[in-house]
C-alpha cells in the first residue's frame, strides 16, 4: 500500500468551509483538486445530462469514484503539496452506505492510491452553514452525514486532524503550519 505523502485530503461536513479553504490554498498559487461529486453534478446541469444522484444513483456513484481515481493520478503532475477536496475512501463508504454495489476494482485502486497519513476534517459548523442550489439539505442533515464521512479514511488507518473553527485565512495558516511541521 503505497502513499502519496504530498496529496493531502480535506473532507468532512457539507457547508463546513471545505471549498472555501481550497478556494483560498489555490489562490496562494498550491495545488488543488476540486470536488468530483461537485464538478460532474455541475457538468451534467449544464449540458442537460442525466447523470445526476436523483436520476441514477449507482452510476452517479460509480462516476463519482472513477473520477476521483483520475484526479488522483493526474494531480501526480501537480506541484506538491496537492490539497483534494474529499477523496476515494468516502466515495466508496457512502456508497456502503447507501448500499449501493462497489465493484471490487474500486476497492483496490482505493487501496493503490493512498494520500497522505494526515486526513484534514471540518466539522459540522452551524453558524456558517448556508443553503444554496448545490446545498439544499438542513444543517441537521449536513450533521448527520459527518461520521459516516469521516469513518471510511479511520477504517483505512488514516489520522484525522480536526480543523478549527476560525477564519479562512487562520485555517489556511493552521493547515500549512501542520503540513510543514509533517515535512520535516
Amino acid at each position: 500500500m503505497a502513499s502519496c505523502e504530498k496529496f493531502y485530503v480535506i473532507t468532512g461536513a457539507s457547508g463546513a468551509g471545505k471549498s472555501t479553504l481550497l478556494n483560498a490554498l489555490g489562490e496562494q498559487g498550491i495545488s488543488v483538486v476540486s470536488e468530483a461529486a461537485l464538478s460532474i453534478v455541475h457538468e451534467q446541469e449544464k449540458v442537460g445530462g442525466t447523470l445526476l444522484p436523483r436520476t441514477n444513483l449507482q452510476a452517479f456513484m460509480n462516476a463519482v469514484v472513477e473520477r476521483n481515481i483520475s484526479a488522483y493520478d493526474a494531480a501526480k503532475s501537480l506541484s506538491p503539496p496537492v490539497f483534494f477536496d474529499r477523496g476515494i475512501p468516502e466515495c466508496i463508504g457512502h456508497m456502503q452506505l447507501l448500499g449501493l454495489d462497489i465493484d471490487p476494482a474500486y476497492i483496490a485502486e482505493s487501496n493503490a492510491r493512498r494520500y497522505a497519513n494526515i486526513v484534514f476534517v471540518a466539522e459540522p459548523w452551524p453558524e456558517i452553514y448556508v443553503c444554496d442550489q448545490w446545498r439544499q439539505a438542513p444543517f441537521a442533515r449536513a450533521a448527520r452525514s459527518f461520521e459516516p464521512t469521516v469513518a471510511p479514511y479511520v477504517q483505512a488507518g488514516y489520522t484525522t486532524c480536526v480543523l478549527p473553527k476560525v477564519s479562512v485565512e487562520e485555517r489556511l495558516a493552521f493547515i500549512l503550519d501542520q503540513v510543514s511541521t509533517r515535512g520535516k
